[in-house]
Parts: C-alpha cells; structure tokens; sequence
C-alpha cells in the first residue's frame, strides 16, 4: 500500500493491528489515506472466491470486492507500505507520466551506431544494432531499443520510448511510448500518444497527433 494524497481515487484499506480489516474502492469519505497499489500475492483460495463474485456497477469484478471477501470469510491480508515513489497507471497519461519519471533517471548508454550529423541531447539510452542516420535528432530523456533504425529528419524525444526492431521516418516524437516492431513514417508530429507493437502509420500531412492504438494497428493518414 501507499499513502497518497487524494486516496477517494484508489482503492483503500483500513488497517488495525498491523492487519487489513477493510477495503473499499475509491470510497467518497475514505477512512484512510493508504491506497492499494495493485500489487498482491495470493493463494489459491482467491480462485473460489473470484468464482462467486458478481459484477459491479461498473460491469466488472473488482479485486478490492474479492479481497474484502477474502476478509469476511475469516482469511487474513497483511500488507507492506510503500515510501517510495509510487505511481498508478490507470490512464494513458498516467502511463505517459510514468514512463517519463523512469526515463529521468536512468542513466544513459549508446552501443548502437550513428552517422555523422546526428544531434544527441541530454540523456539518451540507444540499443544494440540500431542505426540513428545522418540529420536525425535525439532529446532526452530518450530510450531507442535494439536493432531500430532511425531516419533522417526525425526527431526524437524528449520523454519517449521506441521498441526494439522500430523503423522511424521524418516524424517528430515527443512524451510518447513507441513498442517494439512498429514503423512509423511521415513528415508529421506525434504527442501525448502510446502506440501498441507491430504498428503502421505513414501519413503525408504535416500536422499534430496523439495516438491510443492496439497491437498490429495500421493507419494511412
């Protein structure tokens, strides 16, 4: 658990005796400010009780449900606190978010390959067998995975990530996660934007996008 300080938007446990004795999703008065991080180790007796759970309001089984049933059968949960950094990733933008804090503190390394003319800034982490071609541009925080090629004329970065085995052309990236396999060409901008593996997007318009797109998605804009 983590304590936060806007706890009605998480899960919440209420604590006793270095033991768990409630848990409610994202109550409006909350008891406490301990939110439940979504990291649990369980046994096998959850598989019974997600058998006979109903779904919510929302139109879904809710893990919080299943731990206070786990609770009211007369099981016990024991819970470790987190004071470290701790983020949910719940939305696009939390994910965004949070792949730009890890960027920020890694620390940068090159063993790919690059052409005279490239401008690296700030830190950049490059993989294995990736080829970044002359004109190309990379901001960080920045990661490019292994064996990527990167073209001439695009720009990278700050805050993005590119999978391993990604064909970059003419675009410019920023605050996005890129995954492995995906080829991307055009003269456009593309922001705020998660795009899943083995994507496509060749566009001929110079102008901004943000992207949301599932595995193997293919785009001609």
């Amino acid at each position: 658990m983590g304590s936060w300080a806007f706890p009605s938007r998480f899960g919440i446990a209420d604590v006793k005796d270095g033991m768990i004795t409630k848990i409610m999703e994202k109550p409006k008065n909350p008891p406490t400010n301990l939110a439940v991080t979504g990291i649990y180790f369980l046994t096998p007796i959850i598989f019974d009780i997600i058998s006979r759970l109903k779904p919510s309001w929302r139109n879904e089984l809710e893990i919080t449900e299943a731990l206070q049933m786990v609770l009211e059968e007369g099981y016990k949960i024991t819970y470790s606190t987190v004071t470290d950094y701790w983020k949910d990733t719940g939305t696009p933008e939390d994910i965004i978010h949070a792949n730009k804090f890890i960027l920020e503190h890694t620390k940068s390394y090159f063993y790919g390959k690059k052409e005279e003319g490239v401008d690296i800034i700030g830190n950049v982490m490059v993989g294995e067998n990736t080829l970044i071609k002359s004109g190309a541009k990379i901001i960080g925080p920045s990661i490019i995975g292994k064996n990527c090629t990167i073209h001439t004329d695009t720009r990278i970065g700050p805050n993005t990530s590119i999978g391993d085995n990604s064909i970059i052309s003419k675009c410019d990236i920023e605050d996005s996660i890129i995954m492995s396999g995906c080829n991307i060409d055009g003269d456009f901008k593309i922001r705020n934007s998660i795009i899943a593996f083995n994507c496509v997007i060749t566009s001929k318009r110079s102008e901004d996008k943000t992207f949301l797109l599932g595995e193997g998605t293919k785009i001609s804009l």
